[in-house]
């Protein structure tokens, strides 16, 4: 009882330490941490921007398990156990922020080393090795010895670091020692995430920014912060990285958050850092699954992991539909999933940047992981569920009978003399369902069941099972197999080809009735029990009453139904095993704000295609005019490309993961032929001709008054193939369309004839071509959405702007979309951040020198007043009125004081005056 009132008694007081450093900690604020720019991106770049390394993260943070985890302490001690509850979550919350920012600290400053995240290339043969044996193994001890070699070196432990590994100064990043990464708890999404939810720049967008930056106190705050009002069951950190040179970081950006993600487990479970947040916890969190309580997420268009065409890329990125608002019924619920790869392929092109989650749609950022969480947890533990179950029933199976004891238990009810309807029904639901999984020759599923006991991640599934997934594996292939001979049998006798005999498909199972597409109206009611013969064929417990929960399977059909049922639940699972299932060694990465990542992996999107489109396009226009824009011919030629288009993503099992082959329909040339019969006939019209296109037809001049009739036809073929696919030949459209129209072709070409002479030369006709030509290439290359556009935003900038005018004037955008402020124009702009940048002094006023001497058009002279010195700074510098090349000279950065102070400050001052 001592013992106890003792534990009692500390654990209340390290309650009160905490609650009062809370207080304390809640004065803190992150309005003096510096954000990173706001990248701004369209549909085109945000794709290319996924194989770049991020310098932002989210940490997506349930603390359930620690919750949980206190309440049960507190329960034990006889303590508050609301109060402790709170009091863990909100200790796991900043023990995992703190540590997190650790080791990206450490890693950034060349403390803790890389760790390559491509072996083939590394050099450090002692961490291949073990990166080799370990392969993502939950636990793997050797691994943990070698980190905690380095983890006491990082903390000045003095070894030489070749004498660890194979070290040297290009596994360390370079930078000044300080404090890198930038950490903050979301209180709620805000114009301080804006590009989640802008995809192009305008003056309402940035004052949002503005206004979000000025009132950031309601918006974030340290993600140390210990205020009691803020959530911490549910609680989503931002991390922004402090980089001094970003284009070295794209060099090394997918190590370093590869190495973020291994030390951070290891350091979890191994380091003192939790038990200095929580003293009297900080041990036990060491139990918690962190893995399964924190998620990764870039924060934007980059990645943290570069996308690949696999099943885990696809996989994880599905969750991002669990992310949306509401509860979002995923494929992965369904009894038979389709995969991940399809929704790919069928989904195509969607929206992005355009809060397309519903960031903004909720009160407080807690409310949104709250969502997010709970279906993400749902799906998971469905899915672990039907996995649980599926193992459990296939081991109590093959060890209470053999498969050709299971054939035999099976036949029994087809040896009666008489078939009954019930009795017909079994038999059918048995052989088809059968089919449906076992049978080869009709391999609806049977291939896909084969291939799980390839894949490494259902192989771990099973490290705890008393048989493996082979062995498993193979007594359903040897039961299918026979039972589908039994019924082959049953076909031969006609037993279903009876007069007035109907299936009651109520007695399906849900996943043959969802593969069936047997209608909803059938499926609903009371589930069709399975017929008993006598006694259970199968009980849990023999000792007890045949009944009830006791009972495993009733006959041999049920035994052997529900056998075929675990098989499709484990090809189900296998789906998004690497999604939901628990056998990773560092936490998930999901790239849920960026649809793209996976799209632009496999091909089904590509970034550059409108942009090579309007090159090619361009080509064909002035070669047609060219051809027939200078003479009275009455002919043009239109060409267009089609895009190319992914088909389907063809799996190949490579190593025991699964990556897709995308089935590529190649870009098309589509073309139309108009011959303009004006100048031929007298009245303007013409005829159009698309061979391989429904090409609508099209004057390609400025029209008038416009009469047109169009007819166009596509068709294809459906071509049956084995394993239950069918393939789509590409299908063949034409079009014929023909028309009258007082036009500018017509009436210029009618000019031409009208000269004299055979093909006179017509300037006006291959003008008006030539513009066309021009004109169509300029409006392709303002395409907003498919043209790859990015902007950078400093959200400090945009803030002084905003309380400078009292808005956003709209000549700032342009400015301010290019990372600078607002002045007289964008060079302006560039040379007061140049100058900011290079004295660390804040630009006061800004003129235009034109007394400054300039030998070219792009060569421009400043004159600034700051609090760098009493007097004027001139910088010359030079720069293109579009802003995209500025360059100032090397000799004190054109910088050049115009009085003795101001030659001080710069260095200038040589004669002393």
């Amino acid at each position: 009882m001592r013992t106890l009132e003792l534990c009692k008694h500390l654990v209340m007081t390290l309650v009160l330490v905490n609650s009062i450093g809370a207080k304390a900690q809640s004065m803190n604020s992150a309005s003096d941490i510096p954000f990173n720019n706001l990248r701004i991106t369209n549909r085109a770049q945000c794709a290319l921007d996924s194989d770049m390394p991020t310098d932002s993260v989210f940490l997506v943070l349930d603390g359930y398990n620690a919750g949980k985890l206190t309440y049960s302490l507190a329960k034990n001690v006889g303590a508050d156990v609301t109060a402790m509850s709170a009091q863990g979550m909100q200790d796991f919350r900043i023990a995992v922020s703190r540590l997190t920012k650790t080791v990206a600290n450490r890693i950034l400053t060349g403390t803790l080393p890389l760790l390559p995240l491509n072996l083939k290339t590394s050099k450090l043969s002692v961490y291949n090795g073990l990166a080799e044996k370990c392969d993502k193994k939950t636990y793997c001890p050797e691994l943990n010895t070698y980190l905690a070699k380095i983890w006491e070196n990082s903390q000045g432990a003095g070894t030489a670091w070749s004498k660890i590994d194979n070290f040297t100064a290009a596994n360390f990043v370079k930078a000044k020692p300080r404090e890198r990464v930038g950490c903050y708890y979301l209180k709620k999404f805000s114009g301080l995430q804006g590009h989640l939810h802008t995809s192009a720049l305008d003056v309402a967008s940035l004052q949002d920014m503005a206004q979000s930056y000025l009132n950031q106190d309601k918006n974030i705050t340290d993600c140390e912060d210990r205020e009691a009002s803020l959530d911490s069951r549910n609680a989503i950190v931002q991390m922004n990285l402090q980089l001094d040179d970003a284009g070295e970081f794209d060099q090394y950006g997918f190590d370093f958050w590869n190495s973020v993600k291994i030390y951070l487990s290891f350091a979890w479970r191994y380091s003192s850092i939790p038990a200095q947040v929580s003293p009297h916890m900080g041990e036990l969190f060491k139990s918690i699954a962190l893995e399964e309580s924190v998620m990764m997420v870039p924060n934007g268009c980059k990645s943290v992991e570069k996308p690949s065409c696999d099943a885990e890329t696809l996989s994880l990125n599905s969750i991002r539909e669990l992310a949306k608002p509401g509860a979002n019924p995923a494929d992965s619920f369904k009894e038979n999933p389709e995969g991940p790869e399809k929704g790919a392929v069928n989904n195509g092109a969607r929206s992005v940047n355009d809060d397309f989650l519903g960031t903004r749609g909720y009160q407080e950022a807690a409310d949104w992981v709250e969502n997010f969480r709970k279906n993400y947890v749902q799906n998971r533990g469905s899915m672990k569920s039907r996995l649980q179950s599926a193992i459990q029933f296939m081991n109590v199976m093959s060890a209470a009978m053999t498969a050709s004891e299971l054939a035999e238990f099976v036949k029994p009810l087809a040896l009666t003399g008489t078939y009954s309807p019930s009795h017909r029904d079994e038999l059918y639901y048995l052989c088809t369902e059968t089919r449906l999984a076992a049978d080869q020759r009709l391999d609806f599923m049977k291939s896909g069941i084969d291939k799980i006991k390839n894949l490494s991640v259902m192989q771990k599934a099973f490290e705890s099972s008393p048989k493996s997934l082979d062995q498993l594996s193979a007594y359903f292939d040897s039961s299918g197999t026979q039972i589908v001979g039994f019924c082959d049998s049953l076909e031969r006798k006609n037993i279903w080809n009876v007069e007035g005999y109907q299936v009651n498909r109520n007695g399906f199972n849900p996943w043959a009735k969802e593969l069936l597409s047997i209608p909803m109206a059938e499926a609903v009611g009371t589930e069709k029990p399975a017929l008993s013969f006598g006694a259970p064929l199968l009980l849990w417990d023999k000792s007890k009453a045949p009944e009830g929960g006791n009972v495993i399977c009733s006959s041999g059909i049920d035994c052997a139904r529900k056998m075929t049922k675990a098989m499709v639940d484990l090809y189900a699972v296998s789906k998004y095993a690497d999604a939901f299932l628990p056998v990773s060694s560092t936490v998930s990465s999901p790239d849920i704000f960026n649809p793209y990542a996976e799209l632009k992996a496999c091909k089904i999107y590509d970034p550059w295609y409108q942009t090579r489109r309007a090159n090619k396009r361009l080509f064909a226009d002035l070669t047609s005019t060219a051809l027939f824009g200078w003479n009275a011919l009455p002919m043009y030629v239109d060409v267009d490309f089609a895009a190319p288009k992914v088909t389907s993503l063809k799996q190949l099992i490579d190593n025991g993961s699964v990556k897709f082959d995308p089935v590529l329909q190649k870009s098309k040339m589509q073309y139309s032929i108009l011959a303009d019969f004006g100048p031929l006939v007298g009245a303007p019209c013409a005829v159009s001709i698309a061979p391989n296109s429904a090409k609508a037809f099209n004057f390609y001049a400025f029209n008038g008054i416009t009469m047109n009739y169009c007819k166009s036809n596509s068709d294809g073929t459906a071509i049956g193939e084995t394993n239950g696919n069918v393939n789509n030949s590409q299908p063949h459209s034409r079009s014929y369309c023909g028309g009258c129209s007082i036009n500018f072709v017509g009436v210029t070409s009618s000019a031409a004839m009208t000269s004299g002479g055979w093909l006179p030369v017509n300037p006006i006709k291959l003008g008006i071509y030539f513009f066309r030509s021009i004109h169509r290439f300029v409006q392709a290359k303002k395409d907003k959405v498919n043209i790859p556009i990015a902007s950078e935003v400093n959200l400090k900038r945009v803030a002084e702007t905003y309380q400078k005018h009292g808005f956003i004037p709209e000549y700032c955008v342009e400015q301010l979309g290019a990372g600078v402020g607002c002045y007289q124009n964008i060079c302006a702009a560039k040379a007061a951040d140049f100058f900011e940048r290079t004295t660390g002094k804040k630009v006061e006023e800004l003129d235009w020198d034109s007394a400054a001497p300039t030998t070219s058009t792009i060569t421009k002279s400043v004159l600034i007043r700051s609090s760098l010195c009493k007097g004027d700074v001139r910088l010359k510098f030079n720069c293109t009125d579009d802003g995209k090349k500025f360059s100032t000279y090397d000799r004190f950065g054109g910088m050049y004081g115009r009085t003795k102070e101001c030659r001080d400050a710069l260095g200038q001052n040589f004669w002393g005056h």
